[in-house]
This record gives C-alpha cells, structure tokens and sequence, in this order.
C-alpha cells in the first residue's frame, strides 16, 4: 500500500471518529429533548459513517492495484470532506 492510499484511509478514519461523535451527541440531545426533529440528521450521520466504513474497504483493496492517478485526486476530495465534517463538528459544540 503506498504512501497516498494510507492517506486517504487516514482521513476517512478521522472523519468516522467525527461522525461517530456526531451521531453521539444527536443521541443525547434526542434523549435528552425528546425531540423526533433530530432523528433523520442521525439517520444521516449514520450513512455518512456506513459511507466512511466502505471507503476504508474499497480503498485498501484498490491499493493494491490501482496507483497514484487515483489515489491523489482522491486525498483532495476526501480532504474537502473532512472539511466540512470539522465544520460540522465545531459547529455542534458551540
């Protein structure tokens, strides 16, 4: 595995742990509110992080036969999507 799908695993795994602390803080405040408006944002949350799951499959088996042509165009968008996740999260704790 080269240096540029480890890479991309890296900020797909940041980006899980993100989710994951997304999807636990929507669960408190669902519980604590009692609010059903914040249900579909989990479901969301919950698809993005599946997403993010099958990211980190499908790119350590590409990596073993797919080279940088993939992997650097990749890092760019998988970096705009933490990006946004970080946004998100910072947002949430404010």
């Amino acid at each position: 595995m080269g240096i540029f799908w480890l890479t991309n695993i890296i900020i797909i795994l940041i980006e899980a742990a993100l989710l994951a602390t997304i999807i636990a803080f929507y669960v408190k405040t669902i519980i604590a509110v009692k609010s059903k408006f914040l249900l579909p944002i989990v479901l969301f949350s919950t698809l993005f992080l599946l997403q993010s799951i099958l990211s980190v499959y499908y790119y350590y088996n590409f990596s073993h036969f797919v080279g940088a042509s993939v992997s650097v165009p990749l890092i760019l968008i998988n970096s705009i999507g933490l990006a946004s996740f970080i946004v998100l999260f910072v947002s949430l704790r404010q």
